[in-house]
Parts: C-alpha cells; sequence; structure tokens
C-alpha cells in the first residue's frame, strides 16, 4: 500500500506519500515541496530494494555487528575468527568507520563505494586497500543477512592486483644456503658451552627444524602433541594448534588435517629433544618449561629473530629479514624444485584450494612451454596416425 496525497498548508501544497514499511509493517509519512520529488520517491518504494530509514543502521553499527559475529557466532556458517583474524578485521573497521562511520546503509550508493575505494588507494598500499576493501564487502554482506540492506553498492567495487604488484608480494622465502646457515647455527647454539643457551636453543633447534622439514605452520608445530609424531614410519600428523592466546584448538580447516613424511635429521632432533622435554597435561612437543602452550611471541622474539641475527640476516633497517612463517616455505619451495606439482603441494601445506598453492608459490612452477610444443606435435601425430584428423593443406 502506497499512495500520494496533496496536502495545502500555510506556505501553500506540499505532497506526502504515504505507504507501509515491508520489514517493520508499520505506516510511514514523506512530505516533499514538488509531486515530481514525491513521484520519484513513491517509485524507489516500489523497488524491493528499499529499507526505511528507522529499519537499518549506520556503517559503524554495521561494522561492531559483523565483528561481533566474526568473534562469536562466525559468519555463514563458519567458525569463529581466530585472535589475530579478529585483530586484523578490528583494525579494518576502524578505519572503516573513520572514514564512512556516519553513513546509514540505505544511503550508500555505488559512486559512494567507488570514491571510498579511490581514497583507500590514496592512502594505503594497494595490497592493504585491498584487504580493507574485502572487509567492507563482507561487512554489507552481513548487513543484507540482518536486513539492514536489501542490494549490494559495493557489488562493482574492486580493487585489482597485478602481476607486477604480485610478484613483489610473493611469499619471502629464504634460500638454500640462508636455510642451512641458520640450521646449523640454531644446532651450534644448542651444544654450546653456555648453558643458559644450551638449554634454550635444545629447544628452539629442534622446533626450526621440525618448522623448516615439515611446512607445518608455526600454530601447528606449537600444538604439535607427541602422539603425533610416529617416529616408527618417520611422519608427524596434523590434529590441532595452538592460537596466539594460548588455547589448543583445531586445525585452520579440513584440509589443514594432514599426515607429513619427515626426512630422519629432524626425527633424530625430535628423539634427542624428547629426553629433555618439559612434561605436562597436554603432552606437546614445544610446550614452555612448565609444560603449557608455548607463546607465539616468545618463539619469533627470542628464537627466530635472535636466530637471524646470529647469522646476520638483516634488512636495511637492521631488522630480521623474514617472519617466522617464511620458514614453513622451505620446504614447499625445495619440494617444487624437485619436481612435486600443484596438487602434492596443496596436500602437503594444508591449502583449502589448489588456487591458494598457486597464489603463494605460483612463481615458483616451471614454464614447460617446450614440453608442451613436443606434446603438441606428438599428439597431431597420434591422431594422424589413427585416421581420426587429416589435417588440410
Amino acid at each position: 500500500m502506497a499512495d500520494i496525497r496533496k496536502r495545502i498548508g500555510t506556505k501553500g501544497p506540499t505532497w506526502q506519500v504515504r505507504f507501509k514499511d515491508k520489514k517493520s509493517g508499520k505506516i510511514r509519512y514523506k512530505t516533499f515541496p514538488r509531486r515530481k520529488d514525491a513521484d520519484a520517491y513513491l517509485a524507489t518504494l516500489l523497488s524491493s530494494e528499499y529499507v526505511h530509514d528507522n529499519d537499518t543502521v549506520t556503517l559503524s553499527e554495521a561494522a561492531d555487528r559483523w565483528l561481533h559475529v566474526c568473534k562469536t557466532t562466525g559468519r555463514k556458517g563458519r567458525e569463529p575468527v581466530e585472535a589475530s583474524t579478529a585483530r586484523k578485521y578490528a583494525e579494518h573497521s576502524e578505519i572503516i568507520k573513520e572514514m564512512l562511520g556516519g553513513l546509514k546503509l540505505n544511503k550508500l550508493t555505488p559512486a559512494i563505494c567507488n570514491q571510498f575505494r579511490d581514497d583507500l588507494l590514496g592512502r594505503y598500499s594497494r595490497k592493504y586497500a585491498k584487504k580493507i576493501l574485502t572487509s567492507f564487502k563482507s561487512i554489507l554482506s552481513q548487513a543484507r543477512t540482518d536486513e539492514y540492506l536489501r542490494h549490494d553498492p559495493a557489488e562493482n567495487t574492486a580493487i585489482i592486483i597485478s602481476q607486477r604488484y604480485e610478484k613483489q608480494d610473493a611469499a619471502a622465502i629464504p634460500s638454500v644456503e640462508e636455510v642451512a646457515a641458520l640450521l646449523a647455527k640454531a644446532s651450534e647454539l644448542a651444544n654450546c658451552g653456555n648453558k643458559q643457551l644450551r638449554k634454550a636453543w635444545s629447544r628452539y633447534a629442534p622446533f626450526f627444524f621440525v618448522l623448516a622439514y615439515s611446512g607445518m605452520r608455526p600454530c601447528e608445530v606449537i600444538g604439535l602433541p607427541w602422539k603425533d609424531v610416529d617416529f616408527e614410519n618417520g611422519t608427524i600428523e596434523v590434529t590441532q594448534d595452538a592460537t596466539e592466546t594460548g588455547e589448543i584448538g583445531l586445525p585452520k580447516s579440513a584440509s589443514a588435517y594432514r599426515t607429513i613424511h619427515m626426512p630422519s635429521v629432524a626425527m633424530t632432533a625430535l628423539k634427542k629433544w624428547k629426553e629433555e622435554c618439559p612434561k605436562g597435561e597436554l603432552d606437546l612437543v614445544f610446550p614452555n618449561w612448565k609444560g603449557g602452550v608455548e607463546s607465539h611471541a616468545n618463539i619469533t622474539n627470542r628464537g627466530w629473530y635472535s636466530l637471524q641475527r646470529a647469522c646476520g640476516l638483516l634488512d636495511d633497517d637492521e631488522k630480521p629479514s623474514y617472519p617466522l612463517k617464511s620458514l614453513r616455505h622451505v620446504r614447499a619451495s625445495l619440494e617444487i624444485h624437485n619436481g612435486a606439482t600443484a596438487k602434492e603441494i596443496q596436500l602437503l601445506m594444508g591449502h583449502s584450494s589448489v588456487k591458494i598453492t598457486f597464489d603463494v608459490y605460483g612463481h615458483l612452477f616451471k614454464d614447460h612451454a617446450e614440453e608442451r610444443a613436443a606434446r603438441a606435435d606428438i599428439i597431431a601425430k597420434q591422431l594422424s596416425a589413427c585416421g581420426k584428423f587429416v589435417a588440410s593443406e
């Protein structure tokens, strides 16, 4: 039910649009000084995309709602995000709220969304701007689920990362020589004469051996229990990980559950460490000295960064060159170098899709152009020989 009624007041005629709100069922009114403005408004009411001001929220409120869902129940059937992801989302949310927070969702237009995108690109790197825009679109998606918005004004708003940027953002992977030097230095520290250093590195050294040789995520190594280490078959099974808040949880995704074949050098290091490993209720391979969950920051700052400094692996600002997760990429890069397929790397690394594998390691795979050309000729000969294909002159 919607109509336009003429009203005569002290200042002359006005035009009142009377309508029943689709969401709340309430009768609402909106007045215009001109008939054509009232007609235009009525046309928008007849659209299924209309949401009244009283039945929507501001972008700030929508962002808070989205963040709450991500942290607690999880979006669209997914599990709640990890603490590290929640922090990134909160950071994106604050930027979005600062730029557009006071705007009501029903006032968002494609033009406003595109301008928001352009403003992000003017403030931040292209890669970071894309991450913020992704969070922005996720906020709008949650708002549609909550019926605060009935269409997606940012549907065609995008930031494309070209190949030249993708190459710049390729995973930072230490060279074979650097990894060899790092592991050698770790072994040296684990066997040095200084009692305090020797104790600390008796744990750090095998941790980095496992990280480099397995391709596991740091959180998976920190959360690894002894029951998942099979010395007889030389394998490690991934069934859990450790969050940054010190909790043991499930792996990142279904594909993260996997069995990894380990070289004997890593398993030998683990056997030696098991004799000294602190005992705890969780029976972790790399617990803290009280047997509890080790801190990610402790492993990174006291172990990994110290090791890089000892090996002189520093950038132009005299900071360690590689993040802790870079050591995880070593096994994958060497597997690719020795002929592993993308599907094999996906299974090894626990990626949820082969697309992620190509996004991270695509630049390492060999371009078999010569082999493809040779196969094309072989295929043509085979088809010609069996009479299924006749080339025209």
